[in-house]
């Protein structure tokens, strides 16, 4: 490992995302930089996020795109002027990562391109701008002089180092085993730095399904459906999964959905399948009649809505919501999806295949 400079550089604690970008930055303009991770490897919860669909930003129209951000769409707005998702897709482009954009608006990198290869590619770049990557060095605090306290994971040595100037890229609190374990904010308060507690974010949520359910259904995707909490709405695609649901639309909504268990648990989401039709268009469907067809049969014929949906509507309808057009129609539009609570941080890790600059 190369020595850590003694001339003037800017520490950069934390080697995801926002440490790797900030590093990158200040090296273009010119600043002699240093980052600093805790773990083995850089960019290790980057590397996991790619596991679940390797979306890197949306194309959105902006005034759009910032309302995902909630009450922070202000501040947010600010950010994704000064970089847009247009110039997160130039900036993948000169790093030889071609992008697309999905059918969902979301972007995504060419299929050839893995997150691993994403990765490596960022590094190589900021090894020509000269950034130097110190891994298995954990931050442990300040000292009264503002120096860096550090600790060396390999041999256990602490040391201190004093640089120009320090960016804090902590992370969250989220998958600990890639670093981020939420401890640093104890680190902070003797300077008088208070923190918003960390609560759960752009996460599933917890449903108790019966286990005729879980049998029946396991997992199944729920297309072009719209979601609403507290008063907002997003359309997208659910998953139903044997603990509960997952999808953009739910991950969205973890905010309200969060606060509506706070004042109450269970809480809904409501499920609309149907979005694209107005209640009256809905109703005016439902007017074909059923001729003894069972419902299953009866919605595929009229609405083309498949599996799983009557075995959902069995799970959560009340018994006699079939028996008339009107009230089924409305439960379509409006299924109240009853959830206990919202999935845990810390989640079984599934390590990538190969860590770039692991040996």
């Amino acid at each position: 490992m190369a020595p850590i400079s003694t001339a003037p550089f800017i520490a950069v604690v934390g080697g995801g995302p926002a440490g790797l970008l900030s590093a990158q930055r200040l090296a273009e303009a010119g600043y002699s930089v240093t980052v600093f991770e805790a773990q083995p490897t850089v960019g290790r919860k980057f590397l996991v996020a790619g596991h679940g669909g390797f979306n890197l930003t949306n194309a959105e129209p902006l005034p759009t795109f910032t309302q995902r951000y909630g009450s922070r769409q202000t501040e947010f707005g600010r950010f994704l002027d000064h970089f847009t998702p247009t110039d997160l897709r130039q900036w993948l482009s000169s790093l030889g990562i071609e992008t697309f954009v999905g059918t969902s608006g979301r972007i995504f990198p060419l299929e050839a391109h893995k997150p691993a290869q994403v990765l490596r590619a960022w590094l190589q770049h900021l090894q020509t701008l000269g950034v130097q990557l110190h891994v298995r060095h954990r931050w442990l605090g300040f000292t009264p002089e503002r120096a860096l306290r550090l600790r060396d994971e390999s041999t256990g040595q602490e040391f201190r180092v004093q640089p120009a100037a320090t960016v804090l890229a902590l992370g969250g609190a989220s998958w600990a085993k890639t670093g981020s374990d939420g401890q640093w904010p104890a680190l902070l308060r003797p300077w008088g730095v208070e923190t918003v507690p960390f609560a759960p974010s752009n996460c599933g949520a917890e449903v108790a399904w019966s286990e005729f359910f879980r049998a029946k259904v396991g997992r199944a995707p729920l297309k072009n459906i719209a979601l609403e909490c507290g008063g907002q709405t997003v359309r997208g695609e659910l998953l139903l999964t044997e603990y509960g649901v997952e999808g953009t639309p739910v991950y969205a909504l973890t905010p309200p959905l969060r606060a509506a268990l706070q004042a109450s648990a269970p809480a809904n989401l409501f499920l609309n399948l149907k979005p694209d039709l107005t209640a009256e268009q809905l109703q005016q469907k439902m007017q074909a009649p059923r001729n003894g067809k069972s419902l299953a049969v009866y919605l595929e014929k009229t609405l083309r809505l498949g599996p799983p949906v009557p075995t959902l509507l069995r799970e959560l309808a009340p018994a006699e919501a079939g028996t008339s057009p009107a009230a089924l129609a409305s439960l379509l539009q409006r299924l109240p999806i009853p959830v206990t609570g919202l999935r845990p941080w810390t989640k079984p890790f599934p390590p990538p295949a190969a860590w770039p600059g692991r040996k």
